[in-house]
């Protein structure tokens, strides 16, 4: 039981990895190419992020909810998100804005606001939004 659980948050990190790298990635791309502040590209970023990785987590973390409906699945994953992403952009945001962060470097309080977000997303999606 307990190895199941391991197995669980790996999959559903290894997935908040591909969210990342969706938020990351729109991030630079908004902010350096289409010339976009950090905190614009980050609103639009994470909600493109959030919908990347309710699909993974539904089909390769908590394949055992995929028998039930979308929609409802999806509010449920969307809620549990926005707690997360809340504490995430809150700390992404007190750090682009606390410190002299270059635009090139953005990845940086991404990563540790996404890092300390995760457990409340994995936790919410364990509990709430994939239970079984």
């Amino acid at each position: 039981m307990a190895s199941a659980g391991v197995s669980r948050f790996v999959r559903f990190s290894l997935v908040g990895v591909v969210g990342f790298v969706v938020d990351a990635g729109l991030v630079q791309v908004l902010v350096s190419m289409a010339g976009w502040g950090p905190l614009w590209a980050r609103a639009v970023a994470l909600p493109a992020a959030v919908f990347a990785t309710f699909l993974l987590n539904r089909h390769v973390t908590f394949s055992g909810s995929r028998g039930s409906a979308l929609w409802p699945a999806l509010l449920r994953y969307a809620a549990v998100s926005a707690g997360g992403a809340s504490v995430n952009f809150l700390v992404y945001s007190a750090l682009v804005l606390g410190f002299s962060v270059a635009d090139a470097w953005l990845v940086l309080p991404l990563a540790v606001a996404s890092g300390l977000a995760l457990a409340v997303n994995y936790l919410g999606s364990k509990h709430f939004a994939f239970r079984q």
